[in-house]
């Protein structure tokens, strides 16, 4: 394929599939079913909503475009606001903790031969 065109609000909107999730939702925009060998997702969260800790092994960089939230990296906490960025490695625990208000931000993740996602029994403070 030599490109994909398409808008956001065509692509079908699911549960994000991280066990202990809550009001976190992910769109798949650009996969490797477009010819990319990375992806491009759009996470929407409702106020206090929460994707836990986990971890794996793909590389992603999230940037904020609406909203603040409240993630933990490696063992450090951050808060993030629109505009802000985080490229987080591969194999480092992460979390994101929604605020008061709706949150948006996009993901880009590269493929990698294991794209399972563990979850972890740890919280976020």
């Amino acid at each position: 394929m030599k490109f994909f065109l398409s808008n956001v609000q065509e692509v079908k909107r699911q549960e994000v599939p991280i066990k202990g999730s809550k009001d976190a939702y992910i769109q798949w925009l650009v996969t490797k079913d477009h010819g990319a060998e990375y992806a491009v997702r759009r996470f929407t969260l409702k106020p206090h909503g929460v994707i836990p800790m986990h971890v794996h092994k793909y590389q992603e960089t999230v940037i904020i475009v609406k909203g603040k939230c409240k993630v933990c990296v490696a063992d450090k906490v951050y808060e993030m606001k629109e505009g802000d960025y985080i490229f987080i490695n591969s194999n480092v625990k992460h979390a994101f903790i929604n605020g008061d208000e709706d949150l948006e931000f996009f993901c880009v993740i590269n493929y990698t031969d294991d794209m399972s996602i563990t979850t972890l029994n740890e919280d976020c403070k």
